[in-house]
């Protein structure tokens, strides 16, 4: 008996009831998308959604069902494409069952994700049809083909990173600087020009983190005078510091800060050491001056050095700046109680728990403060010592002297780092660099200490305003360390050395000649104590 093949097509019955002509019509979606703003980009955009509008609305069998349109946004990442996910989501929540498109590489340049989605939405009998290239998603054939397409059109994409890195690297080595609004700057032709209002605020923020505010305390201040940020939002601390930060407010524009490592998920991460950074100088207007941007750099660079200024009232005003004279040891407060009598003392440790290691005795908290009070109110009454005191604060040579030794230094290592390109294992150009560094590092540091000083200068220039001089002054302001015993006291200012540096330096301070020399009589009239003060280089 002969073999047949009956082919028996499948008996879709349809409900008489329920059938209407929508029922017959497809749902159609449409997603354009345009990765820049660029004029040629826009029309682009603006055909592709125009047109497929038309196309819907015109085709009887067709049911609008929205217009998914991402612009300006690039198609290699489909979770930052939020018109593209909303698209998605409809598609899988059952309203759509076709999706127009322009091409694949519209619908996506990240060939993952183009096949993701394309199998997921199949799996729900959603089309795709890409109008470029003349195929539907439906047939599984055309997988093989997606994919050598969806691959050209990543690999198009990656060769438009690399023309954009390269776009990038020539206008930054041209010093081209494209220009984006930042608080304190408008931008008209593609150029910067200062926003009078939000200068000022630019200018106040600059003002006091050299007045030694450290950031927290500006973020406040600028709070409670109800100064708005860019946004209309409250400023915080990583708003303030990155102004600090921002070489821009003096003139100067720093490129390539940033380095895009992905061409796919875009990551883009700090310029450490990654490609060539690009500095210039002299860009545009400033706000503030540079020797004023390098001061703050500084600052921010050494806080625990520059940052003195507090504007909280201390409850020990004297915690961290008294010294035995003796033994260099820090003085700390310890109660005494004697019957009834009770009084605090400042002792080393040493002395109380072993007076062999030092003799120098405990002189009592409450004669140090007076001796304190007193010898700022003998310094700023009179003239002489006054003056003498604000002259031997003056700094301002010095530092300049250190900015012009800060960018010769920075003028060789950029020399150097150019020479070791062609010969990067070269040891002896390496060493020289990392004795510039060095070098730097040291000058900087005093740069900090240099500028902590004319923070004390710009205090103590103050006090002469003050309608009272009592416990509530900031003496970490005024004296750089104070060195004590049982039998006197000296206050000591120095303009160029950190308390660290002026502890070694005791025996020194001991046997300097004095600018100021009291006796400090308490209220009572029973006890006193000698007291000098001493500039010291």
């Amino acid at each position: 008996m002969q073999k047949t093949i009956q082919i028996i097509k499948p008996n879709k019955q349809l409900n008489s009831e329920t059938l209407n002509t929508a029922s017959l019509k497809k749902r159609v979606a449409a997603y354009a998308r345009v990765s820049t703003d660029y004029e040629d980009q826009l029309n682009s955009y603006k055909v592709q959604c125009d047109s497929y509008t038309q196309t819907i609305t015109s085709n009887p069998n067709y049911i609008f069902s929205g217009l998914f349109a991402d612009q300006g946004i690039s198609g290699t990442q489909a979770k930052k494409r939020p018109e593209f996910m909303k698209m998605i989501q409809s598609a899988k929540d059952g309203n759509i069952d076709l999706i127009l498109t322009k091409s694949i590489s519209r619908f996506g340049r990240n060939t993952v994700d183009v096949i993701t989605y394309i199998r997921e939405l199949r799996e729900i009998g959603v089309e795709i049809f890409f109008e470029k290239e003349n195929i539907s998603s439906l047939d599984p054939k055309i997988d093989f083909m997606l994919t050598i397409l969806s691959s050209i059109a990543q690999e198009e994409s990656r060769a438009i990173s690399s023309n954009v890195k390269w776009a990038i690297e020539k206008k930054a080595k041209n010093g081209i600087v494209d220009p984006r609004r930042i608080y304190g700057y408008n931008v008209e032709d593609g150029k910067y020009s200062i926003n009078e209002n939000e200068s000022v605020v630019i200018k106040l923020i600059f003002t006091l983190a050299l007045k030694g505010y450290n950031i927290n305390d500006i973020v406040k201040m600028l709070n409670n005078k109800n100064i708005l940020t860019m946004k209309g939002s409250n400023w915080k601390y990583g708003t303030v510091r990155h102004i600090l930060q921002n070489e821009r407010y003096c003139g100067d524009a720093l490129l390539r800060k940033t380095v895009c490592i992905d061409y796919l998920t875009k990551k883009t991460v700090k310029n450490d050491n990654i490609v060539d950074k690009y500095y210039v100088s002299n860009n545009h207007v400033p706000i503030i001056s540079r020797e004023m941007f390098e001061d703050v750099q500084t600052i921010l660079k050494h806080p625990s050095i520059a940052l003195t200024h507090s504007n909280k009232i201390t409850k020990y005003p004297l915690t961290g700046l008294i010294y035995c004279s003796k033994c260099g040891r820090t003085l700390k407060r310890q109660h005494i109680k004697s019957g009834s009598h009770q009084y605090v003392i400042l002792n080393c440790n040493h002395t109380y728990n072993n007076m062999h290691i030092c003799k120098s005795g405990s002189p009592k908290y409450d004669l140090v403060i007076g001796a304190a009070l007193e010898s700022v109110k003998e310094l700023v009454s009179d003239k002489t010592p006054f003056n003498a005191l604000l002259n031997h604060l003056d700094i301002n040579t010095h530092l300049e002297s250190l900015r012009a030794q800060k960018m010769q230094i920075k003028a060789s290592m950029r020399s150097l780092h150019e020479s070791l390109e062609p010969k990067p294992n070269d040891e002896s150009i390496m060493q020289e660099i990392t004795t510039l560094e060095t070098t730097l590092s040291k000058i900087e540091i005093q740069m900090s200490i240099y500028v902590s000083t004319q923070l004390k200068l710009e205090y103590i220039k103050s006090l002469p305003e003050l309608e009272e001089i009592n416990e509530s002054i900031n003496f970490k302001d005024i004296y750089s360390i104070i060195l004590a015993d049982e039998q006197k006291i000296l206050f000591i200012i120095s303009p160029a050395k950190t308390i660290t540096q002026l502890v070694d330096k005791i025996p020194n301070m001991l046997d300097s000649e004095s600018m100021l020399s009291k006796m400090y009589v308490s209220k009572d009239g029973n006890h006193g104590i000698f007291y000098e003060v001493i500039l010291y280089e």
